[in-house]
């Protein structure tokens, strides 16, 4: 009898699927220590001393507690980030598993994010639409997170911007350094931007003003970019969350338009009444509710004297 093709396909993608090399971490330990791991380098940033050495020690109690030796965790490492995408799924597990932790011990989320509580209109706004976290690993590939927010009608002329977010870096050594660019383009093709630099587990905050000889021309897109630079040796992964974008509008500016705004006369509806000076009356008008007479009144004349002639 011959074999049935589904039999044979699931086979052949069997066959196909590259497993996993001895030595290296599965998904699930791996994802177990990077929790462990991030929580080590947080404490060793709390404690007192020398933060290279409370790093050290932390992070090799982390590994003891998994029963896992450094070398075996950076060839993990270099394994998963060459498949990027499931590292991206073990970085987003851990970035939720952390958060959680942190609402259990009490952390809510406008704590971790104090802009979270802005809505999407007025003058100051979080228009911020997309993804809330992103995972960078030193590849050519997966270093590099980029947005674009086209502008609506909420946008106005002199607005400025501010891009918040939450970086957490997972590295084998001390060099936590990634870069973010925040800018603006305008309806006039001008650009204005400003970079800056992110090293730490931290919040980061990145301000964008508009410049006087701008603040009347109308705004296309606010954009930005993180980069993580590719790494020579050993292990980096960059997990950003808590994504903000807050719109601010220029007060200033549009309290001079309302002082420049031409002067409108507001409006009461009356009650209009009849002018009586200057409408005729007619006689019924004049009678009004008096009682309608229907005598005549004769008036009679002097009789005629008859003068007599005179012969």
């Amino acid at each position: 009898m011959k074999p049935y093709p589904l039999l044979i396909l699931v086979a052949l993608l069997a066959a196909c699927t590259p497993r996993r090399p001895s030595g290296v971490l599965s998904e699930g330990k791996m994802e177990d220590i990077l929790v462990d791991y991030h929580l080590a380098l947080a404490m060793a940033e709390t404690q007192s001393g020398d933060l290279s050495e409370n790093r050290y020690l932390l992070t090799q109690a982390a590994l003891r507690k998994h029963h896992v030796t450094e070398a075996e965790l950076d060839t993990s490492l270099v394994y998963w980030c060459r498949n990027s995408e499931k590292m991206v799924k073990i970085c987003g597990r851990v970035s939720k598993r952390l958060s959680y932790m942190a609402e259990s011990q009490g952390v809510d989320r406008q704590e971790r994010n104090r802009y979270s509580y802005l809505a999407t209109e007025g003058d100051t706004a979080n228009v911020w639409n997309l993804r809330s976290n992103v995972v960078l690993i030193p590849n050519v590939v997966d270093n590099i997170y980029s947005f674009s927010i086209d502008a609506d009608t909420t946008f106005m002329p002199g607005d400025y911007f501010m891009w918040a977010f939450k970086t957490q870096f997972m590295v084998s050594d001390q060099y936590t350094e990634a870069y973010a660019l925040l800018s603006i383009q305008y309806d006039n093709d001008s650009i204005m931007g400003t970079t800056q630099r992110l090293g730490g587990n931290r919040d980061t905050e990145i301000r964008l003003n508009c410049a006087e000889a701008l603040r009347d021309v109308p705004i296309r897109s606010v954009n930005g970019t993180i980069y993580l630079p590719i790494r020579d040796k050993g292990f980096g992964i960059l997990a950003v969350n808590d994504f903000v974008l807050v719109r601010y509008h220029d007060l200033s500016r549009n309290a001079k338009q309302e002082k420049e705004a031409p002067a409108t006369v507001d409006t009461v509806a009356v009650k209009l009444q009849p002018d009586t000076l200057h409408v005729r009356s007619n006689p019924y008008d004049i009678r009004g509710d008096k009682a309608e007479r229907r005598t005549i009144d004769i008036v009679k004349d002097k009789p005629i004297r008859v003068m007599p002639r005179r012969r």
